[in-house]
């Protein structure tokens, strides 16, 4: 079984090297110009490797993902009308493959309204990770109770140089959600209803970290990286349900980064989950 699994992570190993080594670009590439009409803003590739060992059972256990993505705009009508798509394939070790997508017109009728409608990201959603980036692939417990893109229609208005408004509804699985945001420089708040459900999330963004707040039904989660030098970062993640009193998750961890090189980015990394009692060491590397 682990050399079937060392072959996994090799072959993804192999696919991401064979893809950086034909684009030789920078990480993480974007607005790559296409024609005048087309751009694919974000394209990644990034491989995930872990091995655990459990200082409960004595085992050990390792694992790989490997996800690849890109999102392509076209701009319709200049100035006007803007098509934007993402596709993204992920494949995790033992998993079956999964996809994901999404296809948006935007209209933007002057430089402080833009008007979304299709499958998209939410005001909420925006606030996780966008499937097409690195931080997609290495997203925390806490970024994870966030709910992915749905059907609707969305406005973002530019209420002044930093301050930013949004208001969406979607479709949350035939019931209504409706969704605020408001953005002020690095800081966002958002929140959601759908039917007797609250939603409430707050991101605090900073040079090469972030603080995550997110609250839904009693249960509250947490998570924060933060930059210790220039290559090192602290890492804290944790969800508790307050409704059982229970701690749902938590861990914490370093990870040691490797940003220079014009290709390639990534972190080597050690953390500890606290209720598993496991030790968690991991390469991340990706375009």
């Amino acid at each position: 079984m682990s050399s079937l699994k060392s072959k996994s992570i090799y072959q993804n190993l192999i696919i991401l090297t064979l893809i950086i080594h034909f684009l030789g670009l920078q990480a993480q590439i974007e607005n790559l110009q296409i024609s005048k009409e087309v751009t694919v803003d974000k394209l990644y590739a990034g491989l995930l490797s872990n091995t655990n060992l459990n200082y409960t059972s004595k085992n050990e256990s390792s694992s790989s993902s490997f996800q690849f993505g890109a999102r392509v705009k076209l701009k319709l009508i200049p100035q006007l009308i803007t098509i934007r798509s993402f596709g993204v394939f992920k494949s995790v070790e033992g998993q079956q493959p999964k996809f994901f997508k999404n296809f948006e017109t935007i209209i933007t009728p002057n430089k402080s309204i833009a008007i979304h409608f299709g499958v998209m990201a939410t005001p909420t959603t925006e606030l996780r990770p966008n499937p097409t980036t690195s931080k997609s692939q290495i997203e925390t417990n806490a970024e994870k109770t966030i709910l992915g893109g749905k059907p609707g229609i969305k406005f973002n208005y530019l209420l002044g140089e930093n301050y930013t408004l949004s208001y969406g509804v979607h479709n949350h699985n035939n019931h209504l959600g409706q969704h605020f945001k408001l953005k002020y420089k690095r800081i966002v708040v958002s929140s959601f209803f759908e039917r007797n459900k609250i939603f409430l999330v707050g991101k605090w963004k900073f040079k090469k970290g972030n603080i995550l707040i997110t609250h839904s039904s009693n249960n509250l989660a947490f998570s924060t990286i933060i930059p210790i030098t220039s290559k090192y970062s602290f890492y804290l993640d944790s969800e508790y349900d307050a409704n059982q009193d229970k701690q749902r998750h938590l861990e914490f961890g370093v990870r040691r980064l490797f940003t220079q090189h014009n290709s390639i980015k990534g972190f080597l990394s050690i953390r500890y989950n606290t209720l598993l009692n496991n030790v968690q060491a991991s390469l991340f590397i990706h375009i």
